[in-house]
């Protein structure tokens, strides 16, 4: 069902692209298009979103904001649609595409947790965290990614996490 409302909307969207005006083929603005994402997530209309960011990426792959696009777009995946595998699709397609974009390394941080903790393939979240911490060892996110291989394929309820025991300290 989900599915089909997001082709619904990837359809409704692409009609909006190309509108005719007296025989004449008008293109909607980048802008306009983005408006439309963002009406659909005001809405919360999920599907809506993921089809038009495509739209919007498809339309405007050399726009300044193409990679801020993918990234968006893999989190409406992961987060609202709950398809995984599609976000990191979309996160490796901005890691390729766009190299130097700023964000490149929270990305790849993604890919790695979604992998660990959505996908549950620990080989490949291993690779990608070990690769983080090799192209970025002294980035904030490196004790998260630290954490994260110390603890893969845990159930977060089998981790002490240890909550509170330094004001328990503190305190005695």
């Amino acid at each position: 069902m989900k599915k089909a409302f997001a082709l619904l909307g990837l359809v409704l969207v692409s009609a909006t692209v190309m509108l005719t005006n007296c025989g004449q083929k008008v293109k909607v603005s980048e802008e306009q298009l983005y408006a439309k994402v963002l009406d659909y997530q005001n809405k919360q209309q999920w599907p809506k979103v993921a089809a038009a960011y495509d739209t919007l990426i498809n339309a405007f792959p050399k726009s300044p904001k193409a990679d801020e696009y993918l990234y968006n777009l893999g989190m409406i995946y992961a987060n609202n649609l709950k398809e995984h595998r599609k976000a990191v699709d979309v996160w490796r397609r901005l890691v390729k595409q766009h190299p130097d974009s700023r964000l490149v390394i929270n990305t790849k941080f993604m890919i790695g947790y979604c992998l660990a903790n959505d996908i549950k393939d620990l080989g490949k979240a291993k690779k990608a965290y070990e690769e983080f911490l090799k192209e970025y060892p002294d980035h904030e996110l490196a004790p998260s990614v630290k954490w994260e291989l110390e603890h893969l394929g845990q159930d977060i309820s089998q981790i002490d996490l240890k909550l509170g025991e330094e004001e328990i300290a503190k305190t005695n």
